[in-house]
């Protein structure tokens, strides 16, 4: 059973600019409110469009696919608190419906980013769709 209580969430994306290139690094788009250094994350969740087709952030279509895609989360210090996290482990329906918990952490969104590791089923200009659970320190 999945206990997550959401104090604050926030669809984030990652925009795969351009043709889809492998170990490129696509980083996630500024939102202002999430910016500041002063976000913890405790979970996250990923989306593919049999989940959510267009992502409420910018209209964009989202992946098709979860397999070929890893996150990594870093710190103000650009240290790496995940490393290359499967894009497939993100999903609910792949995780018996739990959400990733984390021990909360502060990232820097705009620091942290996707990588593709096969480009197989993924087009130019569609993102990566996460659910972002946080607090503000």
């Amino acid at each position: 059973m999945n206990n997550l209580v959401v104090k604050r969430s926030q669809i984030i994306e990652a925009k795969i600019s351009g043709t889809p290139a492998t170990n490129k690094r696509y980083f996630f788009t500024d939102i202002p409110q999430l910016s500041r250094l002063n976000i913890v994350i405790y979970g996250l969740e990923a989306f593919t469009t049999t989940q959510l087709a267009v992502s409420p952030q910018s209209g964009s279509n989202v992946v098709g696919t979860s397999t070929g895609i890893t996150l990594t989360l870093r710190d103000q210090s650009k240290t790496e608190k995940v490393y290359q996290m499967p894009y497939y482990t993100l999903i609910r329906s792949n995780n018996s419906g739990l959400v990733v918990l984390f021990t909360p952490m502060t990232i820097n969104l705009t620091d942290c980013f996707i990588q593709l590791v096969s480009t197989s089923g993924i087009n130019a200009n569609e993102v990566a769709c996460f659910n972002l659970y946080y607090d503000f320190v």
